[in-house]
């Protein structure tokens, strides 16, 4: 039996969305991306502990407010999301609430992932760990830092997040 799961990936733009899908999915990274039009659709098969074959579509959303009004069908069907902001950005920190809330409004309770991206630019540090650390806490999210540059915590989050997923769907 193989597993399947839908992951969203949601964010402002610019946060390392497509960086992060890309790392995980081909384990590769550019410098510059252009900006992700409507969204842009990945596969990945895993193992994943205790479950075996996994198959993950993995959604990446254009981070846009022009794409706001197509947000809920991308949603529709999700299992998970991750959620990411760029540590060197406040605005896209400040931003979360947003995104978090249009997913819950869609999709319930299904698993969220907080991600601060861009850990490699340690001297453009905006928004610490700490600060993502409670954040993720207050509004009962899993947290990572993660760098799609140096592939730091990548697999970790994006493993987590299916899991997690599997954990509901076998409940």
């Amino acid at each position: 039996m193989v597993y399947k799961c839908k992951i969203v990936l949601l964010g402002e733009a610019a946060v390392g969305k497509t960086s992060l899908v890309y790392r995980f999915v081909q384990d590769t990274f550019r410098e510059s991306y252009k900006s992700t039009l409507g969204v842009n659709l990945l596969k990945k098969d895993l193992d994943i502990d205790n479950y075996g074959d996994t198959s993950a579509q993995i959604w990446d959303l254009g981070g846009q407010e022009s794409f706001k009004s197509l947000r809920q069908l991308y949603l529709e069907g999700a299992n998970g999301a991750l959620v990411i902001y760029d540590v060197t950005n406040r605005k896209s920190f400040e931003k979360l609430d947003e995104w978090i809330t249009s997913f819950r409004e869609t999709r319930g309770d299904e698993p969220l992932l907080l991600i601060g991206n861009k850990i490699d630019l340690q001297k453009r540090i905006q928004i610490a760990e700490k600060e993502g650390k409670e954040y993720a806490e207050k509004n009962n999210l899993s947290f990572l830092i993660t760098s799609a540059k140096t592939g730091d915590a990548v697999k970790t989050a994006f493993r987590e997040l299916i899991k997690q997923i599997l954990d509901r769907l076998t409940k």
